[in-house]
């Protein structure tokens, strides 16, 4: 799969997930999330283990999740206990420490961590099938800065995860103890090697003239700057007025258009080599084109109200409204399994039809 194929089912499994509140809906996601993870390609060793860290991060998310519950109380009419705690002065803006604890409360927790947890797996997917080489490569010219930062960040945690294996292969053999109490012996000798690491990357990009150029022309400069208050006033005018949304739309208008004019001229005023093209099939465009589809979708029926893809437990703690449009948006998450278990066979198709002696050319 392209790279941008990747991004988009990452932004798709975002707006979903982060939109949805149904527990049906993000139970489809968390699954399909899941199964491209089990279907997706591993660009390396570490990459298996961040993705297995980032699972027990995300558990623990969700667990934290519960246990803020807990301590905070929560309201509703189904009481399950009361945790005894403090009175907290009202100055300081409703917080509480203990009080009755809901079933509401709990069911509201365990979907924002389901929520984060299917985001927290689908960037680990990303980063454990897609190659950060690739993803900068794929990085138009105007981002090309912000682009190298966050493949410079990707790299951070797989690189972590080997330095930690690699610690713990030698304490091994050595003769060291091990288990969760020796815990801090493997940490700060892989944040130290991480920092050595970051240095030498540093000194080495500086060195090969890494973002060294002139200064960027006004004109694009001023319309970045300016498309972040036209878009933030758009949205303030569009949900908090509602007698002037014309007025917000233009301006939101307005910040997309300074936005693009700045994308498409700041590219203009850099020039950037690939010395490898990674193509951009019929196929790739067709997955980018639907994925952003359905992710429009996600959002903007929760706008115009012709998907409800939420759940208030707050509301009696019915059980959750299913339709079918709703699971069809969540089942779209899952839309990589297509590719990925088609290409197998597109290779070994490929393999049948070479004849003896002649390369397979991919």
């Amino acid at each position: 799969m392209h790279t941008l194929a990747w991004v988009a089912w990452v932004v798709l499994v975002m707006a979903v997930a982060l939109t949805a509140s149904n527990p049906f809906y993000l139970g489809i996601v968390l699954l399909s999330v899941l199964l491209v993870a089990a279907l997706a390609p591993r660009t390396s060793n570490a990459a298996v283990a961040s993705f297995r860290m980032l699972l027990v991060g995300g558990l623990a998310l969700v667990f934290l999740s519960l246990v803020v519950a807990l301590v905070n109380g929560s309201g509703g009419g189904h009481v399950l206990f009361t945790i005894p705690g403090p009175r907290v002065p009202e100055w300081l803006g409703g917080l509480r420490v203990g009080g009755p604890v809901t079933g509401e409360g709990l069911v509201a927790a365990a979907i924002r961590g389901l929520a984060i947890l299917c985001v927290v797996l689908a960037f680990g997917v990303f980063n454990g099938a897609v190659s950060p080489h690739r993803v900068l490569r794929t990085a138009p010219a105007a981002l090309f800065h912000a682009g190298l930062v966050v493949t410079i960040g990707l790299t951070l945690l797989p690189a972590t995860v080997d330095d930690i294996r690699r610690l713990r292969e030698m304490r091994a053999l050595r003769g060291a103890p091990g288990g969760v109490r020796h815990l801090p012996a493997l940490v700060v000798p892989a944040v130290t090697g991480g920092l050595e690491r970051s240095m030498r990357l540093a000194e080495a990009m500086e060195a090969r003239g890494y973002a060294a150029g002139g200064p960027p022309a006004r004109l694009p400069a001023l319309l970045g700057a300016l498309s972040a208050p036209l878009l933030l006033a758009g949205a303030w005018g569009w949900y908090y007025y509602p007698g002037s949304r014309p007025l917000a739309g233009l301006a939101a208008l307005a910040g997309v258009a300074a936005l693009t004019a700045w994308l498409a001229l700041s590219a203009r005023g850099r020039h950037t080599t690939r010395l490898q093209s990674e193509p951009l099939t019929f196929v790739d465009r067709l997955c980018v084109a639907a994925a952003l589809l359905f992710a429009l979708s996600a959002v903007g029926g929760q706008v115009t109200g012709w998907v409800d893809l939420r759940y208030n437990p707050f509301a009696g703690l019915l059980p959750p409204d299913f339709t079918l449009a709703g699971g069809l948006i969540a089942l779209a998450c899952a839309w990589p399994t297509l590719p990925l278990a088609l290409a197998p066979s597109r290779a070994a198709a490929a393999a049948e039809a070479t004849p003896v002696g002649e390369p397979v050319r991919p």
